[in-house]
């Protein structure tokens, strides 16, 4: 793995999103068990729940996807592994994929920045409890961002090893290397 993991700023982003997750995690349970509580024990159901779940629930949707993004656990059909059995080919798929990915992600990047500011332009609100939904909105030009700088590193990361060279940032000894990457190359 990169040294840039060890970085600061980069645990700083992992806890800001744990803590996000964490949060909205335990506020949509607390929802979702208070309006059944209210709903099937007490017969009294809390009109707009739903809107505010929802709202809570994008933010953890797209702060788990980054997440899995940064640590490379994102959903992927990685067939090429039993289908390549080549360590320099395979590496090369990988970087292409990785290409791909920042690619879309920076398209993601690109429509999340038109929603959000449609969003904020529009200023539309929730139907029940009127709230501004920009405060949902935005996480997902927020997820975005993490997205594409995550894939940056991951293609960064695949197009150094696939060149022979040590992934940046790493110590001169040439002992940092992803955890599903083929070794293919002494660093010199």
């Amino acid at each position: 793995m990169l040294a840039i993991v060890n970085t600061k700023a980069w645990r700083f982003l992992g806890i800001l999103q744990k803590i996000i997750m964490v949060i909205s995690s335990m506020a949509i349970l607390t929802l979702v068990l208070v309006q059944v509580l209210l709903r099937y024990v007490f017969v009294m159901p809390l009109m707009g729940v739903e809107e505010v779940a929802t709202m809570v629930g994008f933010w953890l949707y797209f702060m788990g996807a980054s997440w899995g993004t940064a640590e490379r656990t994102h959903i992927k059909a990685d067939v090429m592994q039993a289908v390549v059995k080549d360590p320099r080919k395979l590496i090369w798929i990988k970087v292409f994929t990785s290409v791909l990915c920042v690619i879309l992600s920076g398209m993601m990047l690109y429509w999340g920045w038109g929603y959000t500011v449609w969003g904020y332009t529009k200023m539309q609100v929730s139907p029940t409890l009127r709230l501004p939904m920009i405060y949902s909105q935005v996480s997902i030009f927020i997820g975005a961002i993490l997205m594409f700088f995550y894939f940056w590193v991951e293609f960064i990361d695949y197009f150094l090893q696939a060149t022979g060279k040590i992934p940046m940032d790493t110590p001169g000894d040439g002992s940092c290397q992803p955890v599903d990457a083929p070794v293919i190359a002494n660093a010199k």
